[in-house]
């Protein structure tokens, strides 16, 4: 799954998946443009400074080696993606440039403020992919909010702020770099969905969902099966990443007895690591996928199968 010369964008790509998913690519050889609202080291130092150097589930939640039957991994992907830990090692590096195995350089890396809500924003990453690039060959829409929320304490602030991240975003992302993709021979959109936008949550008394989290997702499923069959005619796939339970930042503070249902549901009995979800992308971007379009990948454990 070389990615040699692709020119990537990923959104969100500062921590947990999207860190990554950026880091696949480079490793493989793509050059990456990451979108967040802050820097990978800014976020580094923040995520530290909020909770400390994890174990487990972060700050004393849910460890997987706790199962209840005593029968815990030997690794489970701890307190999640820790960029210092990727492929090349080293922790962070400053120009960007990755080592591949074999002391081949990998891709760049470089990193562009993006609020994946504001279509000004949008416009300024892509005038700095056009300025630097002057193409683009692979979408991953990835960044994403949630909150704990059902359906009654959900609030109209919540709801629209979670629909514009997860599901208003990828849209406006893709007609933004829709005629830089067209002129691809490679092109391929990514986006980040989620195993809990494909089945419903379990009835109570199970953990609180965020519905608007599971809604935002449907819908981006739907995007992306629509998006495949419309863009199909510029050559341009669409597919979907249906990450199941990670230990991310959007579930390291989850309560241990919230995260432990979720994580023993999947026959894996287990968190998934970040570079499974980064592994699925890579494989949806490469020739080898050059015939596949409009289909949702589960990386679960299982989970839609349980």
């Amino acid at each position: 799954m070389e990615l040699d010369g692709l020119v990537a964008v990923v959104t969100g790509g500062a921590s947990g998946l999207g860190a990554a998913i950026v880091d696949g690519l480079a490793s493989r050889g793509a050059d990456v443009v990451y979108g967040d609202l802050r820097d990978r080291a800014e976020e580094d130092l923040r995520d530290r400074a909020e909770h400390g150097v994890r174990d487990g589930a972060g700050g004393g939640g849910y460890n997987p080696r706790d199962r209840a039957d005593g029968r815990g991994p030997g690794s489970a992907g701890g307190g999640g993606y820790e960029p210092q830990e990727r492929a090349g090692g080293g922790g962070r590096d400053p120009e960007g440039l990755r080592e591949r195995e074999g002391g081949q350089a990998s891709g760049r890396t470089r990193f562009h403020p993006l609020d994946v809500r504001d279509p000004r924003s949008w416009q300024a990453l892509a005038a700095e992919v056009r300025a630097t690039y002057g193409r683009l060959d692979l979408l991953v829409n990835n960044a994403g909010v949630s909150t704990r929320a059902d359906l009654l304490t959900t609030t109209d602030d919540d709801w629209d702020r979670i629909l514009r991240t997860n599901l208003w975003a990828p849209w406006a992302g893709i007609r933004t770099f829709v005629e830089e993709l067209t002129a691809s021979p490679r092109a391929s959109v990514v986006n980040i969905g989620s195993v809990y936008g494909h089945i419903p949550p379990p009835p109570p008394p199970a953990p609180p969902s965020s519905i608007a989290y599971q809604v935002s997702k449907a819908g981006l499923h739907m995007l992306t099966r629509t998006a495949a069959v419309e863009l199909a005619p510029r050559g341009i796939r669409v597919n979907s990443v249906l990450p199941g339970v990670f230990i991310t930042p959007l579930l390291q503070d989850l309560p241990a007895e919230h995260l432990r249902p979720r994580v023993e549901r999947a026959p894996m009995a287990r968190p998934g690591d970040p570079a499974d979800v980064a592994a699925a992308v890579c494989y949806l971007a490469s020739p080898q996928a050059s015939f596949v379009t409009g289909v949702l990948l589960p990386v679960d454990g299982g989970y839609t199968a349980s």
